[in-house]
C-alpha cells in the first residue's frame, strides 16, 4: 500500500515538472515570435512613419532579450531611425552594439551597410571604404552558405542588404562625380529577384534611377523621358502603398526635373497621358513645378525628416530662381539654413548664438561650416551645406548683391576641397611616413653593426687564404683547361673530326705543359667498336650510356706523379662530354637542314596556291558581276507579264530589244568566264601522296565536344590503312560528312566513322542512325549537279521545322562529289574513286567514298637515332615576359607656348573679375579655352570634343581627363571657376550652371588619388618588412657568430680529398641526362639536385641554387634545391653577382655566388650564376678554387644545354612549327582552290545553256504576230529566267562561301625589297626578248602593311601585261609615301591611251583576252591586280586602298595603286 502511494507521488511530481518546463518553453517561443513580428513591422513602416518604426524596434529589443540575432535586427532598425533623425552618433553607437551583440553575418552585413550610409552622409571617405570592403567579404561568405539561402526570411533579409549596399555605393560614387562606378553599382541590382517582394527597396531603386543621374540612354531627351518614367512609377506606387518618404522624394525630384522648361515641353510631347495624370487641374508650368515642391515639403514635414525638409526648401529656392522670383528664393534658403542650425543645436547642445550659420557674415575670415567640420565630435553633413551655399551664391548674384554671392561661393568651394576623396588618406600617409623614418634609422643602425662584424671577419680570414700556393696554381690551371675543353664544342661541326680538331687546337699545348706530356691525340671510334683493356697512357672516352666513343692517348713521362695522373682523370669527363655533345650537334644540324629544305618546298607550294587563289577570286568576282544583269532580265520579263505590255507594240519591242542586249552582255561575261576557266584547267593540281588514314581520324576526335553538347554518341574506329590521295581534301570530305551527320541526327543518336580496306581501294564511311533519306532524295543528291537542298528530306520528315532550321546550302555534298570527279579525271589509278549513299527511312544513312590504296613507308630514321642517342634536350619555347607597359607620353607643360599663353590669359580672367569687368573676364576666358583647344588639336589624335564656354551636358575636359590627355588642368579649373563667377555676376544662370558643373566635376576627378590608398598600404607593408628585416639581421648576426666557429672545421679537408670530390662531382654532373623536355628548367632542376647532394661532401650546404637566362628572357630564372629556404635575399645576391660577373663571397649571409662564365669566340660570356648558402664558410683559398672548378663545369654544361643544344632543338622546333604552319596554310588554300575550281566549273557548265535559250526565244518573239503563241513564249521565257536565276544564285553562293576563310597574311613589306623582287622578275622574263626594254625603279625608304606574296604577284601581273606588247622603250616603277599610304606608280612610256580607254582596263572585256599558248591567257592581269588591291583594302588594316590608271606626264600611261603605310 505504501509503495503504491509513493509511486503515485512520483508520477505527480514528474507531471508537474514537465508542465512547468513546457509552459516555460512555450513562453520563450512566443517571445521569439513576437520579437520577429515586431522587427518585421518596424521594417515595413520605416519609410511610412519612422517614429512608429522606432516604437516597434524598441519593443522588439525588449522582447527579444536572450536572442542575439533578433536583438541585432532591432538595433539595426533603431540605427536607421537615428540616421533619419540625423543623430549620427547614436546611429553609430547602435551599429557598434550590433557587432558586439551577435556573430550573425547577415545582421553584421546590414550594420556594415548602415555604417556606409553614415560615412557617405558625413564625408568620411576612408571609413566608407573600410566598411564597404567588410560588407563585400560578408556577402561572399553568406552567398556561399547554400543551406541558409534556402530560408525565405534569410533570403529576403539578404536581398535587402545587397540592394541597400548597391544603392548606398551608387550614391557615394555619384557625389564623387565617378559616374561609371555609380552606374555599375545601381545596375548590380536585380529588381526581379532582390526587390521582387520588397516594395520599399523597389521604390528606393525607382527613385534613385529617376533622380540620381543614374539612367543611361543614347540621347539627353531619352534620359529625361526615362527618368520621368521611373519617377512616375515611384510616385504612383508610393502614394498607393502609403510610403510618405518616397512620395515626397518623388515629388521633389519631379520638381527638379520639370523646373527646366525644355524638359516640361519634351514630356508634354512624349508623355502626354502621364502629364495629364500628374497635372489633373491643368496648372501652368510654373505653378505645377511649385506645386510639386510644396507637396514634397508638406510630406517631408509630415514624415519629420529635417535633412529632406531643408533639401526641399533648397529645391523651392531653385525653382523660384528659375521663375525670376529671387526674393522668395532667398527666404526659402534662409529656412534651409535654419534647419542646419536646428540640427546643430539639438545634437551638439550649442548655446552660443554666434555659432550659427548665416546667409552672410561681413568681413568673416573663416566660415562657421569649416569650424564645425574640423571640430572633434561634430558630425555634420558637408554636402548638405554645400548645396545651400551654392544656391545662395546664385540667388544673391541675381539680386545684385556681389559680396554676399562671393561669400557663399567661397564657402561652397572650401567645402568642395574638404570633401575630396583623398583627404582622410593624407593623414594616414603622414603617420605612416613618420613610422617609416624611425624604422629606417633603426635598420641603418642594425646594418651598421652587421657591416662592422663582416669587416672583422674579412680581416681575420685574410691570413688563412695565403697557403699552399703551389697546388693552388695547379688548380687554377686545371680550371682554365677544363673551361676551354667544354667551350670548344663547335656548333657548326659537320663531322666528328671537326670536333676533335677543335678540342686539340684549344687545349693541347696547355695539357701537355700541365703534366709534362710529349704528345697527345684523340681517336674517335665508330659505334659498336669493341675496345680491349686500354694501356696505361690511354683514357677511354664514354658517352652518357657508358659506350666508348673515343680514346685519349697521352705520351706521359715515366716518373709521372699521382697528383698529375689525378688531374688527367679530372679532365677525362670533360673530353667525353665534349665528344658526345659534338656528335649531337652534328646530328641536330643535319636534321635542321633537312627541315629547312622541306619548309622551302612547302613555301613554294604555298606561294603558287596563293596566286591560284587570287585568280579564282578574281574569276568569282567576274561571276558576281553577272548577277545584276540576270536581275534586270527577271525584272523586264516580270514587267512584260504583269503590266500587259504585250498588247503595246512599241513598249513590247523595246523590252525585247533591252532583254536581248542584257543577254548579249551576260553571254560576253560567260564567254570570258569559259575562256578563263578553260585556260586555267590543269593549273590546279592535286597534292597526291601516300599517307596513313589514322592520323586524320585522330584529328576528328578533337571535335567530340560538339557531339557531346547534343548528347550524341560519336565513335571513330582506329585503322592502319593507307590511302593515295590529297590529304587536305580527304580531311575536308570526312569533316563535311561528319558535320552533316551531326546536324541531321536526332538528340541521343550515334555517329560512327570508319574505314574498310578492299583489294584495290579503301572505303571511308560516316554512318548515323538518324531519320534517313528517301530513294528520291538519294537520287537527287547523287545524280543532279545542282539541286535545291532545302527540299531534301522535307517530304519524309516528322519534324519539318527543326529540319529546316538545321538546313545548310547543300554545298558540302556538291563539293565532295566535285572532288571525287576531279580524282577520277586524274589517271587510271583513280577510276576506283566514287561517292555513294546508302539510306533507309527511319533507320539512318551511310555516306561513303572510295580512294585508292596507299603504300606504307618508314620515316624519321634520323630522328629515331637521335632519340636513342639522347633522351633529348630540355629546350622548350621560352616565351619572353612581354610585360605590357602602359606608358603615357607627357609633354613638358612649361615649354609649350600654347599652355603658357593659356596660363597668362587665365590670370587676366581673374584680374578682370577682381576689377568687376565681367564681360572682359568672359572674353579672356573664351581666349583661354581657344588656346587649350589649339593645344588639344596639336597633340591629340582626334579633333573632338573641344572646350566651350557655354554648352549643355558633360564638358569636354572630362573626356580629355578620362582619356589621359596631357594638358594644364589646373589652369582649366581656374578659368571654369572664374567664368562661373562672371556669369553669376551677369545673371546668366544657365551659363553659370554649365561652368560651375564643369568646375565641380573636373575638380573632383583631379582630386581623386587612386594611388594614395594603395601607397599607404604599401608603406604599411614596408614598415612590417623593415621590422622583419631588422629581426632577420639580428638573427643573422647571431648565426654568423656560431657559423664563424664552424667554418674552421672545413680546414681539415686536404688537397687530395678535394680533387677526388671534384672528380666525383664532375662525373655525376656530366652524367645528368640532357633530356628533351618542353622546359629547360627540367635539366637545370636535375643538375641542381645532383650537385646539392654531391657537393655536401666538399662543402656543407643548406641551399644550392642555379639561376640562368633562359632563351627569350632577359631576367634570371632561379632553381633551388630547397624552395622553402630560397629566400629573396639569396636571389638578390645572385643577381648582383650575375650583373657584376664577379665572384661574391658574402660571409655575413653565408652566401657564395659564382657567375657561370664561358669563353665564346674569344669573349667571356656569363650565362647564369650558382649560389650556395652554406652552414659555414671556408677561409681556405683551395676550397674556393675547388668550387670554381665545379662552377666551370656547371657553366659549360648550362651553356651547352641552354645556348647550344637547346638552341639547336629550338631551331629544329621552330623549323618544324614554321613548316607545319606553311603546310597548314598550303592545305587550306589548296582545299579552297579546289572547291572554288569545282564551283566555277559547275557554273560554267550548268548556266551557259540558259542565256542562249532565252536569246532564241527573244529572236522568235520579235517577228511573232500570233498573240496567243507570243504570250505562251513569254511565259516560257519567264519560267526559264526564274530557274536560271535560282540555279545561278545557288552556285555563286556556294563559291562565295569559300571566301569566308581569310587567306591574307598581313606583314610589314619593305618597298626596296618589293622593288628588288620586281626587278629580278623583270630580268628573268625579258631574257629571251630581243627588243630593247628597260625597267627604271625609283624607291623611297618606306614600308607598307600587306601580303608580300600578293604584292609580288601584282607587280608580276603588271609586268606581264606590259610584255604582251612587243615594243621597245622604258617601263618605270616608282614607290613613295603619300599621306598614310605608300603609292606605287607603274608607268609604260611606250603607249598612249585616253582616259576613257584606261577606265576600262579593270573591267572584263572579251576583246582583251588572248590565248598565248597552253594554259596561258593574257588580258586578265588587271582583273587579278584589282582583286589583290580589294584584298588589301579589306584585310591590311586601313581602308582606302585603290588602283587606277591615267595618262602619264611626259608620255605613256600610268597604273597606280596605294597600300597602307607602316
Amino acid at each position: 500500500m505504501r509503495n503504491g502511494i509513493q509511486t503515485l507521488l512520483w508520477i505527480a511530481v514528474v507531471w508537474l515538472a514537465v508542465s512547468f518546463l513546457s509552459c516555460r518553453g512555450g513562453k520563450m517561443a512566443d517571445a521569439l515570435f513576437r520579437a520577429d513580428s515586431l522587427n518585421r513591422q518596424a521594417y515595413e513602416v520605416r519609410y511610412k512613419d519612422w517614429r512608429l518604426s522606432e516604437k516597434y524596434s524598441l519593443e522588439a529589443l525588449e522582447t527579444g532579450k536572450g536572442y542575439s540575432s533578433v536583438k541585432a535586427e532591432a538595433l539595426n532598425n533603431l540605427a536607421f531611425c537615428a540616421f533619419i533623425q540625423m543623430d549620427f552618433e547614436r546611429a553609430d553607437s547602435l551599429l557598434d552594439e550590433v557587432y558586439d551583440e551577435t556573430t550573425n553575418e547577415l545582421e553584421c552585413l546590414v550594420a556594415d551597410v548602415g555604417m556606409m550610409k553614415i560615412c557617405q552622409r558625413t564625408a568620411m571617405n576612408k571609413e566608407f571604404y573600410d566598411y564597404r570592403n567588410s560588407a563585400l567579404r560578408r556577402m561572399n561568405r553568406i552567398s556561399e552558405d547554400e543551406d541558409a539561402m534556402k530560408d525565405a526570411d534569410i533570403l529576403h533579409r539578404f536581398n535587402y542588404a545587397c540592394s541597400e549596399f548597391s544603392i548606398t555605393s551608387s550614391v557615394y560614387y555619384y557625389y564623387l562625380q565617378q559616374e561609371p562606378q555609380s552606374l555599375q553599382a545601381i545596375n548590380e541590382i536585380d529588381i526581379h529577384q532582390e526587390l521582387a517582394n520588397d516594395t520599399a527597396q523597389l521604390l528606393y531603386y525607382y527613385y534613385m534611377s529617376g533622380s540620381g543621374g543614374m539612367y543611361e540612354a543614347s540621347t539627353p531627351e531619352d534620359v529625361v523621358v526615362g527618368e520621368f518614367d521611373y519617377l512616375m512609377d515611384c510616385l504612383m506606387l508610393s502614394h498607393e502603398q502609403g510610403y510618405v518618404y518616397f512620395e515626397a522624394n518623388a515629388s521633389q525630384a519631379m520638381a527638379e526635373l520639370l523646373k527646366n522648361k525644355s524638359n516640361y515641353d519634351l514630356l508634354l510631347e512624349k508623355r502626354q497621358g502621364m502629364m495629364r495624370i500628374v497635372n489633373r487641374i491643368d496648372l501652368p508650368w510654373d505653378e505645377l513645378v511649385i506645386a510639386f515642391a510644396e507637396n514634397a515639403l508638406k510630406l517631408f514635414k509630415q514624415y519629420d525628416d529635417w535633412y529632406q525638409v531643408s533639401g526641399t526648401y533648397r529645391t523651392l529656392a531653385s525653382c523660384y530662381n528659375e521663375l525670376g522670383d529671387h526674393e522668395t528664393a532667398l527666404k526659402y534658403l534662409k529656412e534651409a539654413l535654419g534647419y542646419v542650425n536646428l540640427h546643430h543645436e539639438k545634437f551638439y547642445h550649442c548655446h552660443d548664438t554666434l555659432d550659427r550659420l548665416k546667409p552672410y557674415i561681413p568681413e568673416a575670415t573663416q566660415s562657421i561650416e569649416l569650424k564645425w567640420i574640423n571640430a572633434e565630435g561634430i558630425m555634420t553633413v558637408p554636402e548638405w551645406i554645400a548645396r545651400f551655399r551654392e544656391q545662395l551664391s546664385v540667388t544673391y548674384s541675381a539680386l545684385g548683391m556681389k559680396p554676399q554671392s562671393d561669400y557663399n561661393r567661397n564657402i561652397y568651394l572650401d567645402i568642395l576641397d574638404y570633401t575630396r576623396q583623398d583627404k582622410e588618406l593624407e593623414s594616414r600617409y603622414l603617420a605612416l611616413e613618420k613610422e617609416s623614418d624611425m624604422l629606417n634609422m633603426l635598420l641603418v643602425l642594425v646594418m651598421g653593426v652587421l657591416i662592422v662584424f663582416i669587416a672583422l671577419m674579412v680581416y681575420l680570414n685574410h691570413h688563412w687564404r695565403i697557403r699552399n700556393a703551389h697546388y693552388v696554381g695547379r688548380l687554377k690551371e686545371t680550371l682554365e683547361i677544363s673551361r676551354l675543353i667544354t667551350a670548344s664544342v663547335p656548333s657548326d661541326a659537320e663531322e666528328i673530326d671537326d670536333v676533335v680538331e677543335a678540342i686539340m687546337e684549344s687545349v693541347k699545348n696547355k695539357l701537355m705543359s700541365l703534366v709534362g706530356a710529349s704528345d697527345m691525340r684523340i681517336i674517335p671510334l665508330e659505334e659498336g667498336t669493341k675496345v680491349v683493356d686500354p694501356e696505361e697512357n690511354e683514357f677511354l672516352l664514354k658517352d652518357s650510356r657508358g659506350e666508348v666513343i673515343g680514346i685519349w692517348k697521352v705520351e706521359l713521362p715515366l716518373d709521372i706523379k699521382k697528383e698529375d695522373r689525378a688531374l688527367l682523370e679530372v679532365i677525362v669527363p670533360y673530353l667525353s662530354w665534349t665528344m658526345e655533345n659534338g656528335l649531337a650537334m652534328i646530328l641536330l644540324g643535319d636534321e635542321r637542314r633537312r627541315l629547312e629544305k622541306e619548309q622551302y618546298v612547302h613555301e613554294q607550294h604555298l606561294v603558287e596556291n596563293k596566286r591560284q587563289n587570287l585568280i579564282k577570286k578574281a574569276c568569282l568576282f567576274l561571276v558576281q558581276g553577272i548577277t545584276p544583269y540576270i536581275d534586270r532580265v527577271v525584272n523586264e520579263v516580270h514587267k512584260l507579264t504583269s503590266f500587259n505590255y504585250l498588247s503595246q507594240h512599241k513598249i513590247k519591242e523595246g523590252k525585247y530589244q533591252y532583254i536581248g542586249e542584257l543577254i548579249e552582255r551576260i553571254n560576253e561575261y560567260n564567254d570570258i568566264l569559259a575562256l578563263w576557266i578553260k585556260m586555267r584547267q590543269g593549273s590546279l593540281s592535286l597534292n597526291i601522296e601516300n599517307f596513313a588514314l589514322n592520323p586524320l581520324f585522330e584529328v576528328l576526335q578533337k571535335g567530340r565536344r560538339n557531339f557531346d553538347l547534343k548528347m550524341q554518341t560519336f565513335s571513330v574506329e582506329p585503322t592502319d590503312v593507307w590511302v593515295k590521295a590529297d590529304k587536305a581534301l580527304t580531311l575536308f570530305m570526312i569533316n563535311t560528312l561528319m558535320e552533316n551527320a551531326r546536324k541531321y541526327t536526332q538528340q541521343g543518336g550515334s555517329i560512327q566513322v570508319y574505314a574498310r580496306e578492299e583489294e584495290s581501294y579503301v572505303e571511308i564511311s560516316v554512318q548515323d542512325n538518324g531519320s534517313g533519306l528517301s530513294k528520291e532524295d538519294v537520287e537527287l543528291i547523287l545524280h543532279e549537279k545542282v539541286y535545291d537542298s532545302g527540299e531534301i528530306g522535307i517530304r519524309t520528315s516528322s519534324d519539318v521545322e527543326n529540319l529546316q532550321k538545321n538546313k545548310g546550302g547543300g554545298f558540302g555534298l556538291m563539293n565532295c562529289k566535285g572532288i571525287i570527279e576531279k580524282y577520277r579525271k586524274t589517271n587510271e589509278l583513280f577510276r576506283v574513286c566514287s561517292f555513294q549513299i546508302e539510306s533507309k527511312l527511319g533507320e539512318g544513312s551511310r555516306f561513303y567514298f572510295r580512294l585508292p590504296k596507299g603504300i606504307r613507308r618508314m620515316m624519321g630514321m634520323l630522328l629515331f637515332f637521335v632519340s636513342i642517342l639522347f633522351t633529348g634536350c630540355s629546350h622548350g619555347n621560352m616565351t619572353a615576359d612581354n610585360d605590357s607597359l602602359d606608358s603615357i607620353l607627357v609633354d613638358s607643360i612649361m615649354n609649350d607656348s600654347l599652355l603658357m599663353e593659356a596660363n597668362r590669359l587665365a590670370n587676366r580672367v581673374y584680374e578682370s573679375n577682381l576689377d568687376g569687368k565681367y564681360s572682359d573676364a568672359l572674353s579672356f576666358a573664351d581666349s583661354t579655352l581657344a588656346c587649350l583647344n589649339a593645344h588639344f588639336l596639336k597633340h591629340a589624335d582626334i579633333v573632338a570634343p573641344l572646350l566651350q564656354l557655354i554648352g549643355e551636358g558633360s564638358s569636354a575636359e572630362l573626356e580629355w581627363y578620362a582619356s589621359r590627355f596631357d594638358t594644364d588642368y589646373y589652369t582649366l579649373l581656374d578659368v571654369r571657376n572664374e567664368a562661373a563667377v562672371a556669369y553669376l555676376a551677369l545673371g546668366e544662370l544657365d551659363a553659370y550652371r554649365y561652368n560651375n558643373q564643369a568646375y565641380t566635376s573636373l575638380y573632383k576627378q583631379i582630386s581623386v588619388d587612386d594611388s594614395l590608398e594603395d601607397y599607404c598600404n604599401r608603406m604599411k607593408l614596408s614598415s612590417i618588412n623593415k621590422m622583419i628585416a631588422i629581426i632577420l639581421c639580428i638573427a643573422l648576426l647571431v648565426a654568423l657568430l656560431v657559423g664563424y666557429y664552424l667554418l674552421y672545421l672545413r680546414y681539415r679537408l686536404n688537397y687530395r680529398f678535394g680533387l677526388e670530390q671534384v672528380l666525383e662531382i664532375n662525373r655525376k654532373a656530366l652524367g645528368v641526362p640532357v633530356t628533351q623536355q618542353e622546359d629547360s628548367r627540367f635539366y637545370i632542376r636535375s643538375l641542381v639536385q645532383v650537385l646539392a647532394k654531391e657537393m655536401n661532401e666538399l662543402i656543407s650546404l643548406d641551399v644550392l641554387g642555379i639561376a640562368v637566362t633562359m632563351e627569350g628572357k632577359t631576367e634570371l630564372d632561379f632553381v633551388f634545391s630547397s624552395e622553402d629556404e630560397a629566400e629573396e635575399e639569396m636571389r638578390l645576391e645572385m643577381y648582383r653577382a650575375f650583373e657584376t660577373k664577379n665572384i661574391d663571397w658574402n660571409a655575413e649571409k653565408k652566401l657564395w655566388c659564382l657567375p657561370l662564365c664561358v669563353d665564346v669566340v674569344g669573349e667571356s660570356r656569363c650565362v647564369g650564376v650558382m649560389g650556395l648558402r652554406c652552414a659555414f664558410l671556408s677561409g681556405k683559398e683551395d676550397d674556393r678554387l675547388m668550387l670554381e672548378l665545379v662552377t666551370g663545369y656547371v657553366a659549360n654544361l648550362v651553356y651547352n644545354d641552354i645556348e647550344l643544344v637547346a638552341q639547336k632543338y629550338r631551331d629544329i622546333e621552330a623549323a618544324q612549327d614554321e613548316s607545319r604552319r606553311v603546310l597548314r596554310e598550303e592545305n587550306q588554300l589548296h582545299v579552297q582552290n579546289m572547291v572554288l575550281d569545282n564551283c566555277l566549273s559547275t557554273i560554267k557548265h550548268e548556266t551557259i545553256y540558259y542565256p542562249n535559250r532565252i536569246k532564241q526565244i527573244i529572236e522568235r518573239l520579235r517577228g511573232m504576230e500570233d498573240v496567243h503563241e507570243e504570250r505562251k513564249q513569254v511565259e516560257t521565257m519567264s519560267e526559264l529566267v526564274t530557274y536560271y536565276k535560282d540555279v545561278f544564285t545557288i552556285l555563286s553562293s556556294c563559291a562565295s562561301r569559300q571566301l569566308e576563310e581569310i587567306t591574307f597574311r598581313r606583314g610589314v613589306v619593305d618597298a626596296r625589297e618589293l622593288a628588288d623582287a620586281a626587278h629580278r622578275y623583270f630580268k628573268r622574263v625579258t631574257r629571251k626578248i630581243a627588243i630593247p626594254l628597260e625597267l627604271d625603279i625609283q624607291t623611297e625608304p618606306v614600308s607598307m602593311v600587306g601580303d608580300m606574296v600578293q604584292l609580288k604577284f601584282l607587280l608580276e601581273n603588271l609586268i606581264n601585261e606590259a610584255l604582251t606588247y612587243k615594243l621597245a622603250g622604258r617601263l618605270e616603277l616608282h614607290m613613295f609615301k603619300e599621306g598614310n599610304f605608300v603609292r606605287v606608280n607603274f608607268i609604260d612610256r611606250r603607249q598612249e591611251y585616253t582616259q576613257e580607254e584606261l577606265n576600262q582596263l579593270f573591267y572584263p572585256h572579251l576583246s582583251r583576252m588572248k590565248h598565248q599558248g597552253e594554259g596561258v591567257l593574257t588580258g586578265t592581269e588587271y582583273l587579278v591586280c584589282k582583286q589583290i588591291i580589294r584584298e588589301h583594302d579589306e584585310f591590311a588594316g586601313r581602308r582606302g586602298c585603290r588602283i587606277n590608271a591615267c595618262p602619264a606626264s611626259g608620255g605613256g600611261f600610268m597604273v597606280w595603286f596605294t597600300i597602307p603605310a607602316r
